[in-house]
């Protein structure tokens, strides 16, 4: 059995063998490409022509399948197919390269992609990057969205550059971008149902919803497709419209780079176990590449203030005591006061009782 760059080495020398005499001129390229949260990748890059735009197909779960015991050739003859599928694509995105440049003909392609910023150093460094809190937001332009997926290319800061603007004007655009695509609020119960009947679940970011009369009530954020939609989540009016609708402060649990899970803040949940939640569905039901974050989230329904929820449980608890202490020292101060005032008291009514000619010695003495 060969070993993992073996293998790769091998679709390399012989996929052009499953594949159109237009790819035969073609220079066949392996690549390592890091993706979301840290996650290296091995595609293979198979240009046809003088095309511009040319797809990578992944090698790695092809490789767990010739280890499972696929024959090798037909783990070679799947890359060509995977390939010939992507041409379409790849042409459709190649059309809209010529207008990359042109920032006018962009901005409205644009979508905005958030990612833990601690699991994400190396990948966001050459990328156009905003802060918030626990999360980085990164840009995306998608050339191609429509329901067979999408074909993006990652604003950078070179782009940036070559487009004049600031990435203000930037995230800006994006967030307009990800509005028109729209924003959906639904009941997890009725989202698992949609998945097992087809049924489209209702939209309730509109509704003022009684909490009291909802069982375990739990609802997900994210966009129409929902694909690249836990970024709605950066929008502070959107954070104050959910606020409005749970009547409450609330809870946001990072499932995935696709959506976000809201919780309302009911009294019954504790931090550590939400975060010890998200962690152990991270690591055990979402892929690598596809994990936002740990860090689970408090938003004031008011304000729309978003912060760490262990962070603010710490803040307040540390407020708490530091009130306390204040306390304590009024308190003390206060009994203080007291005694001095009494004894201050008790010094000026035996003063009176001294003669006047006797006085001018005492205050000497005191």
């Amino acid at each position: 059995m060969m070993n993992r760059k073996e293998f790769y080495e091998y679709v390399k020398d012989n996929v052009k063998e499953y594949l159109p005499a237009s790819y035969q001129d073609a220079e066949i390229k392996l690549q390592e490409v890091v993706k979301n949260n840290g996650v290296k990748l091995t595609g293979i890059t198979i240009p046809k022509g003088e095309q511009r735009t040319v797809p990578t197909v992944y090698l790695d779960s092809l490789y767990q399948e010739y280890v499972k015991g696929k024959d090798v050739n037909s783990c070679v003859g799947d890359v060509a197919d995977m390939r010939i599928e992507a041409q379409d694509k790849a042409e459709f995105i190649d059309m809209g390269v010529p207008d990359i440049f042109d920032y006018e003909k962009m901005k409205d392609k644009l979508q905005v992609r958030i990612c833990d910023r601690e699991w994400n150093e190396e990948r966001l460094a050459d990328k156009v990057v905003t802060e918030h809190g626990d999360f980085a937001a990164y840009y995306a332009v998608n050339l191609k969205e429509n329901e067979d997926g999408i074909g993006s290319i990652p604003v950078t800061i070179s782009l940036m550059n070559e487009w004049g603007v600031s990435a203000e004007q930037i995230q800006s655009d994006a967030m307009t971008a990800d509005k028109n695509r729209g924003i959906v609020l639904m009941d997890m119960n009725e989202m698992v149902q949609s998945m097992i009947f087809g049924d489209e679940p209702e939209n309730l970011l509109h509704e003022k919803m009684d909490m009291e009369t909802i069982e375990n009530p739990m609802f997900c954020l994210t966009n129409q497709s929902k694909i690249n939609g836990a970024s709605l989540l950066l929008q502070e009016d959107i954070r104050k419209q959910i606020g409005e609708c749970l009547g409450s402060d609330y809870f946001v649990l990072p499932s995935s780079i696709h959506e976000v899970l809201i919780l309302p803040d009911n009294g019954m949940f504790e931090v550590p176990a939400l975060n010890q939640m998200v962690q152990e569905v991270n690591e055990t039901q979402v892929e690598p590449q596809e994990r936002l974050s740990d860090k689970v989230q408090f938003c004031d329904g008011k304000t729309a203030v978003l912060e760490n929820a262990e962070r603010r449980e710490a803040r307040l608890e540390k407020a708490k005591e530091a009130e306390a202490t204040k306390e304590k020292a009024a308190e003390k101060g206060g009994i203080h006061g007291k005694l001095e005032k009494v004894k201050n008291e008790m010094k000026t009514k035996e003063t009176s009782k001294i003669p006047k000619d006797k006085s001018r010695d005492l205050a000497t003495v005191l």
